[in-house]
């Protein structure tokens, strides 16, 4: 029974300071291991910022050339008829959202909804401005008749969906 005292006395004490140590061990490590995956976070974080902000920057480009105000500029050659120049509206549209839809990863989903909007609602004012016109105008009366639609407008789809995304992206750095 004394063998047995001497044997308890000897143990119990190096089993709570083994307890003790794992339990304190094991506390530390969980901490390191939180440390670590904040950093890694954070270098991800640099790393995946710059991205995002040349995406942001790449989605306000396409906004810009799809504006019907720059659109027309560019594409309206002299002697165009309107068919022409409303074929070509809507390439350079289609063209310029496919070279960008990658930059949909980068961007929330409610900022590239807002640009999807944005470019169907600049085809729609484009089609309603060749709906009133006949077969044989001109893309000077095209043009005509879109910035006339566009005139009537508070703001045009390309302005709100540019508003949207620069707010949606300052507020994501602040």
């Amino acid at each position: 029974m004394n063998e047995l005292l001497e044997i308890i006395k000897i143990t119990l004490p190096s089993i709570i300071v083994f307890g003790v140590v794992y339990y304190l061990l094991n506390q530390f490590l969980k901490k390191e291991k939180e440390i670590r995956a904040q950093e890694l976070k954070l270098i991800a974080k640099k790393d995946y910022f710059p991205v995002q902000m040349q995406a942001y920057e790449r989605a306000i480009l396409y906004l810009e050339r799809i504006d019907p105000n720059n659109l027309i500029f560019r594409i309206h050659k002299r002697g165009m008829s309107g068919k022409l120049l409303h074929a070509e509206l809507l390439r350079v549209i289609r063209e310029e959202y496919a070279h960008n839809m990658s930059q949909q990863v980068y961007i929330s989903t409610s900022g590239w909804n807002a640009l999807k909007k944005s470019r169907e609602e600049t085809v729609q004012i484009i089609n309603m401005a060749k709906s009133k016109l006949n077969d044989n105008s001109s893309a000077i009366e095209l043009s005509t008749g879109i910035f006339e639609i566009l005139s009537k407008m508070d703001k045009i789809p390309t302005d709100k969906a540019s508003d949207i995304l620069k707010n949606e992206f300052q507020k994501g750095i602040l």
